[in-house]
């Protein structure tokens, strides 16, 4: 018989074998979107599909149930034995969740599913080029299809399919909570922004004129290290739609993307990027090689991007030590510039097109519209092939304004070509828990805005690393944003941020 601390071993083994494989397949995606070539793509899809065949069959093989149980855990005591230590015990617990869910899915779905996703998300980026929605379509209602079988075979039917597909990304997130948070926040955001659109905008005119994308781009690798980015555990390149992709507890990818008439887009995918990089990297070392070794949900990784991009990239304090920097590579467009303006610039307010490039104010707007959506497309009220209209209809219901073209529009996201139906309401979730660490921060750093304007980060992500970071994914969203703050989410932190951040700026 196996002592206590062979099975574990055992467990570890297989969850390090499933994380081997799974980072594998994940290299593989990163060279997708950014090495290559266009004929390479079918092959690539297969090439998934036999990893993500490889790594299902790993985690679901009789072995993993055995040793699970001979830990006893089950689905009614996950955490298994109680005399083993916390962490083993957290460890023991996520495993079993994962297995449970996995375990319904046959080998031969997940199989068919990593493959046409990788053809979905090629089919996407030629479509977006070529502002052609039907060429994506056909994949578009495979990825639909793919997301409501798996619904059903972890038992959310109907109605509740979605729910199945938010827990994906937020643990014990429904649509109901969801509306419930998104409702008052839809309520105040669009309150908000009619006190700003009866104030004068800012002046943009210096921004609205070209800017090298290769200048951008080495000025994009001195912010980087400005912010602290080790570039010894992880490089930026350039892709279609920014992302960051974690390859091992010393390699984390990022990726940005750089626009001649939009200097601010590639600046703020970059510090949005980063705070991502910065989570996978402070993940503390006990955790490691484990599958505790991640955020605790797409929601909590969301409000470290977001944090770093809107509550330290766009403030005042930051952009007073990053603007000269940037005057640097730019000094004709940039020279006669003062920090106020640019800072007044940075922070305009107008609902846009484009979700990633969008402001603080109107950001949650855009998940919201496509939480809406989403969820028709997953219960089946909506027509994936009316998609266009309805969100030309939805954009101007939202944000008062609408794109021309598919290409800005119902095609600007890789997200659904992915699969990934319930990742987007991650976003805005991440903004309010962004706005309540933040709030615990400033109580235990209070001189947090000088550390900022001086360019000295090491004190922030260090108190994020301790309060953060080092939990990993040992507890759910819900669970660590109380032991951080106390607190339950709620939207007024984010609402009170923006009001006293806008009222200033806006003069109202």
């Amino acid at each position: 018989m196996m002592s206590m601390a062979d099975l574990l071993q055992k467990l570890h083994t297989i969850d390090r074998e499933c994380r081997y494989l799974e980072r594998s397949a994940a290299l593989l995606q990163w060279d997708q979107e950014i090495y290559l070539p266009p004929l390479g793509v079918e092959e690539r899809s297969g090439q998934l599909a036999y990893l993500e065949g490889l790594h299902h069959e790993r985690l679901i093989s009789p072995e993993t149930g055995e040793t699970l149980a001979a830990l006893g855990s089950d689905s009614a005591n996950p955490s298994g034995d109680e005399r083993l230590p916390g962490m083993e015990r957290d460890f023991i617990k996520l495993m079993r969740r994962i297995y449970d869910k996995s375990v319904k899915l046959p080998p031969d779905f997940v199989r068919a599913e990593a493959a046409a996703g990788a053809l979905s998300q090629a089919a996407w980026v030629s479509a977006r080029k070529n502002n052609d929605f039907k060429s994506f379509l056909p994949h578009l209602e495979a990825m639909i299809d793919f997301a409501r079988k798996k619904a059903v075979y972890w038992g959310f039917e109907g109605n509740t399919a979605y729910d199945g597909l938010l827990d994906i990304y937020e643990p014990a997130m429904t649509a109901e909570k969801a509306d419930a948070l998104f409702g008052p926040l839809q309520e105040g955001l669009s309150s908000l922004l009619e006190k700003i659109r009866s104030r004068p905008e800012p002046d943009l005119s210096f921004l609205e004129t070209a800017y090298d994308p290769e200048t951008q781009a080495r000025f994009s690798r001195e912010l980087l290290d400005y912010l602290g980015f080790d570039r010894r555990r992880g490089r930026l390149d350039v892709s279609a739609h920014p992302f960051t992709t974690t390859l091992g507890a010393h390699d984390v990818r990022i990726t940005t993307r750089y626009f001649p008439g939009n200097l601010l887009s590639g600046i703020f995918s970059v510090i949005h990027e980063a705070g991502h990089a910065f989570y996978e990297l402070g993940l503390p070392p006990e955790l490691q090689n484990s599958v505790l070794a991640e955020g605790a949900s797409m929601a909590i990784h969301e409000s470290q991007s977001r944090f770093w991009e809107n509550v330290i990239g766009r403030s005042r304090a930051f952009l007073k030590g990053l603007f000269p920097v940037l005057q640097r590579y730019f000094p004709d467009r940039l020279g006669a510039i003062d920090g106020e303006r640019f800072y007044a610039a940075v922070n305009r307010v107008r609902p846009s097109l484009i979700r990633v490039d969008a402001d603080e104010v109107s950001y949650a707007l855009h998940i919201i519209l496509r939480f809406q959506l989403e969820k028709q497309l997953i219960s089946g009220e909506c027509d994936p092939a009316s998609l266009p209209g309805l969100w030309r209809e939805y954009s101007l219901r939202y944000l008062g304004c609408a794109s021309e073209t598919d290409a800005d529009g119902v095609l600007q996201d890789v997200h659904w070509s992915m699969g990934s139906f319930g990742y987007f309401p991650s976003y805005a979730l991440g903004n309010l828990y962004a706005l309540q660490i933040n709030k615990k921060l400033r109580q235990d750093i209070p001189d947090a805005e000088a550390l900022i304007s001086s360019g000295r980060f090491d004190e922030i992500r260090n108190w994020l690393g301790k309060t953060v970071y080092c939990w990993g994914r040992r507890l759910d969203p819900g669970d660590l944003l109380k032991k951080i703050t106390g607190e339950e989410l709620s939207v007024q932190p984010f609402l009170d941020y923006l009001e006293g951040k806008y009222s200033e700026i806006y003069g109202f």
